[in-house]
């Protein structure tokens, strides 16, 4: 037994960086400063692609169904809607191998999707109980109105004022509770910081870059992975499906097929949200 102590303490070890929210949120910070530094310098993203898909690995083996969920589904999509951002000039990034977009992308956008979501998780699991936490509520309110006067201020909200207010509001519409409103918001507030590093840095830049509609995007994406997630729960559950790749293709289709739960507020976010991005997509307004 003492020959596999080293492996037990190193799995020790990762769990406690996993499950401890200032070391959790430190280590991404470096790591992803020190990516973004890396790429601008060198302009390589093989080596940062190979660093992001060894961290991907190592969240999905300590994650659930949630959070394989967020890890598989917010790479795809995250990656898909990047090359589709780059055709149509939302944005532009300084090269990449597939479509102009970096090849880094893939595993760092559900690994950074997934420890925005784990931060928040592991946060509120850690300190919900104690007598300060109740202040969380009084941040969300004073960095909404500072991300407000700064998207007003600084960046593009006044160019599109309405439809990123709608869009914002019909993102926060698809979550029921307080709980996960919460959840929602600090999840895309910080893979928000993220891509405001990526700007600032000069690692990708937005003709129009709208911090309240970049965070609706986020969190609608969060709704997108929470609502494949609710139906593979319930599936393995019923069938004791595995984690196959297939099996969330077909989670996916449970989301119109009448496996998923759905409220009327829900609906017509979802909804709306989809017709939005349509829109977009067709060039006819910029979301």
């Amino acid at each position: 037994m003492s020959g596999f102590f080293p492996l037990k303490y190193i799995e020790n070890k990762s769990r406690i960086l996993v499950n401890t929210p200032l070391y959790f949120f430190l280590f991404m910070l470096c790591t992803i400063l020190s990516i973004l530094a890396y790429y601008i310098q060198t302009k390589d993203e093989f080596a940062p692609a190979v660093i992001l898909s060894v961290l991907w690995i190592f969240f999905w083996k300590n994650s659930k169904i949630e959070g394989k969920t967020l890890l598989l589904i917010a790479s795809i999509f995250g990656f898909i809607h990047e090359l589709l951002g780059v055709q149509y000039g939302y944005f532009t990034y300084i090269n990449g191998v597939v479509g102009n977009v970096p090849i880094w992308i893939l595993p760092g956008y559900g690994a950074i999707f997934w420890s925005a979501h784990n931060l928040c998780k592991i946060f509120e699991k850690q300190y919900s109980r104690s007598k300060w936490f109740n202040f969380t509520d009084h941040f969300v309110i004073l960095s909404f109105i500072l991300l407000i006067l700064a998207d007003f201020i600084f960046f593009d909200l006044t160019k599109n004022p309405l439809i990123i207010s709608i869009k914002f509001i019909a993102s926060f519409m698809l979550f029921r509770n307080l709980s996960l409103l919460r959840l929602a918001y600090f999840t895309g507030f910080f893979t928000l910081l993220n891509e405001i590093a990526g700007e600032t840095l000069g690692t990708w830049s937005h003709p129009d870059f709208s911090l309240l509609s970049l965070i609706a995007g986020y969190v609608f994406l969060l709704w997108i992975c929470l609502s494949i997630a609710e139906v593979k729960e319930a599936r393995k559950a019923k069938y004791h499906e595995k984690d196959q790749l297939i099996s969330y293709v077909s989670a996916l289709k449970g989301l119109v097929n009448g496996e998923k739960g759905w409220t009327k507020r829900e609906a017509t976010a979802a909804f709306l949200m989809l017709f939005l991005y349509t829109l977009g997509l067709l060039g006819l307004i910029r979301v």
